[in-house]
Order: structure tokens, then sequence, then C-alpha cells
């Protein structure tokens, strides 16, 4: 979507890209850390003792997008900005009854859009094995049982409280049942997602933010050499539906990541990795998330932003300014493959490749789109 600064007007400020929030869990010695330090090029520790980290690491995950930055190019922009993903990589858990130290944070994964769940597929005589050695779909089990666990002791709760206002509120019951529902389903050590619910059940279980409802990439951390192809098929056995299922190399990435983009490409390449963990992670997060990403351009800044899917060009435009909401008049519309082609904005408007949609418009994967507005 294309909305250059000075068009949007000296009221309001303008609103930073939105970030995809994603957590990282795992067994110990699963490569969590490993796999947030090659999608965010941090150093953060890393060691074979299974909890040696006791808070999460966060950072920031850079987008990649080669049509940003052949954009960037073409429109002279002074400044190209990436969407990012924000990443919370939480402390190893040790499995329903344990320990570990991740247990400890996972109120703070009920605040993530989405979860990154890593399981070991390598052997590493130097790192000990988790307690489900390293077979992928048993650790999956495990993992998908704790947080199924942690839901059913949340909703117990919550359900409890809601009898009880239920029974002074009559309003309060539709709620007070759907949460009862809930709470009997994950007692029997079934996550949500193996239900369906109602529009008004996921309403009612919103503010309780269940673990097992957030949708997941399941990543299998395997050695450089190994496929994780034999493994994928089972655990698409286990895996809630719709929920996807990733494989790599997390030692390799990591190490990758510390190199400046030219080799760090050459790596990957050399290896048969293709276009590595980031751009892996970033294409699986967004399908998980239903989120398409949008431009703005100009010579001041280029800009990749994200939105999910159906949204209208006036929801669009508001997620860069206000104003452009809220006083939207019409959108000059263009795929970013077309602007590329014809070698920027202004040569793709003059060859009359640029189309004017209305409010009803619902922007697509890769637009470029100029908002005309009047507040």
């Amino acid at each position: 979507m294309l909305v250059t600064t000075d068009r949007v007007g000296k009221s309001g400020a303008t609103i930073p890209a939105p970030m995809a929030l994603v957590g990282i869990l795992g067994l110990p010695n699963v490569g969590k850390t490993a796999l947030f330090n090659a999608l965010t090029g941090l150093s953060a520790l890393t060691a074979s003792h299974p909890y040696s980290t006791t808070e999460p690491n966060v950072g920031v995950a850079k987008v990649p997008d080669d049509r940003l930055e052949r954009a960037a190019d073409l429109e002279g922009s002074a400044k190209t900005s990436h969407a990012t993903l924000d990443l919370l990589d939480l402390p190893a858990m040790a499995g329903p009854g344990g320990s570990g130290l991740g247990a400890q944070f996972l109120g703070r994964l009920r605040e993530m859009e989405a979860l990154a769940v890593v399981l070991r597929g390598f052997h590493d005589d130097a790192v000990p094995d988790t307690d489900s050695g390293t077979d992928p779909v048993s650790q999956a089990e495990t993992l998908l049982l704790e947080l199924t666990l942690a839901d059913a002791e949340v909703f117990s709760r919550r359900a409890d409280k809601a009898a009880k206002e239920s029974m002074s509120d009559a309003s309060l019951k539709p709620v007070a049942a759907a949460i009862a529902r809930a709470a009997a389903h994950l007692d029997e050590g079934l996550p949500l997602r193996a239900k369906s619910w109602t529009e008004q059940e996921l309403a009612a279980f919103r503010d309780l933010a269940p673990l097992t409802l957030k949708p997941a990439v399941w990543v299998v951390n395997v050695d450089e050499e190994a496929s994780g192809d034999a493994v994928t098929g089972r655990l698409d056995e286990v895996v809630p539906d719709g929920d996807l299922v990733v494989v790599l190399s997390a030692r390799i990435e990591e190490e990758a990541a510390r190199l400046d983009p030219a080799d760090r490409s050459e790596l990957l390449e050399g290896l048969g990795l293709g276009e590595g963990a980031l751009a892996t992670m970033v294409r699986a997060t967004y399908s998980a998330l239903g989120l398409l990403s949008f431009f703005t351009l100009g010579p001041k800044e280029s800009r990749a932003w994200t939105v999910g899917a159906g949204a209208t060009a006036p929801e669009a435009a508001g997620k860069i300014h206000s104003d452009l909401e809220r006083g939207f008049i019409r959108a000059e519309v263009a795929p970013i493959d077309v602007v590329l082609e014809a070698g920027g904005w202004d040569a793709a408007k003059s060859a009359g490749l640029i189309r004017l949609e209305g409010k009803e418009y619902v922007v697509k994967e890769g637009d470029v789109i100029v908002v005309r507005f009047s507040v």
C-alpha cells in the first residue's frame, strides 16, 4: 500500500508497523534459542544445561522481502523499513508435572498471537537428549498436553466464578455455559482446537486467551544433512488441524545469521537450505495468522506492513494512520510486481497501470496503493 508521509497530513501520529507476536517454546535442549538467534541475528545464551536461562529472551525479526528492496531502489527512498515479527523465547519446559522454568512464563504466551513450538530431531553427544529423546512426535504430544493442562487450570477457575456470576445476572448464563463446556473438554486432556466452537463461545473465551486456540508452527530442528520428511506426516496426525510443520537446522541457521547478507545467501545455497529459516518461519507464521503484506513507497521511505486477509482498503490505511481510515475517499491500486516491471509508481501511473478502488476494495497480497482522503 502506498501512502507517502507528506500525504498523511499534520494531525495525529503515524502508527508503527504492526508486529506479529510469536512465542517460542520447547523442551530442554531442542534448539529453541538457536532458532531465536537465527531469526533475530542476536546472540542470546545457548547452553546444554536445560535451565541456564531463567528469563525469556525478547527480540525482533525483520521480515525479508526482496520486492520492498527493489521498489525502494526504484523510488530512491531515503529509508527502507521492513515489517517485523516480535519474538519471545521462553526458558525450557519440563513437561506436565515437571519443574521447567518455562512453565512460570506461560502467562506471557497468552499475550502472543501465535506459537512456534521447537521439536528436537537431531542427536548430539555433547547435548543431553530431552525426556522424549529425539522423537519429535513424542515431544509434540508432551507439549500439547502441557498447554492443555495450563488452559484447563485457567478455565476451571473461571468456570466456578462465571457460574456464581450468572446466578445473579441471567444475561451471563450463556458465557458461563460456554466456559463450563470448554473446561470439561480440557479436563479430558483435549486441546480446545480439537473441537469446533461457535463465534459466541469463542467470544466468551477471548479474555482467557487460551493457549490451545492459538495457531502454531511446529519446527522440527534436524541435523544439517537430515531430512524431516519422514516425521512430518506423523506430526500432522498429532498437531491440531490448521497448524503448520516446518523442518530446518537451527544450528546452521544461527551460524548463517551472523554473516553479511551475501555470505549468508552463499552458505545457505551451498548447503541446499534455500531461502533460510527466517523466510520459512515468516511464511509459515503469516499463513497461520492469515496475514498479508502491503507497501508504502516514496522518496522519504518505502515500508512493508502487515494486515489480516480480508481487510478493506480503509482498514489497511488505518494501520498506517488513523486519519487515512477516517477520511478515506478512494485508493489508487497496482500490484507491486506491476510497479516493479514498470520502473516505479510514477512510471506505472503514466502507463495507465493504476486502477481506482473504493471503500469496499479488499486488499490483496503485494498491493501498492495511494490513499486519497479528506479530514
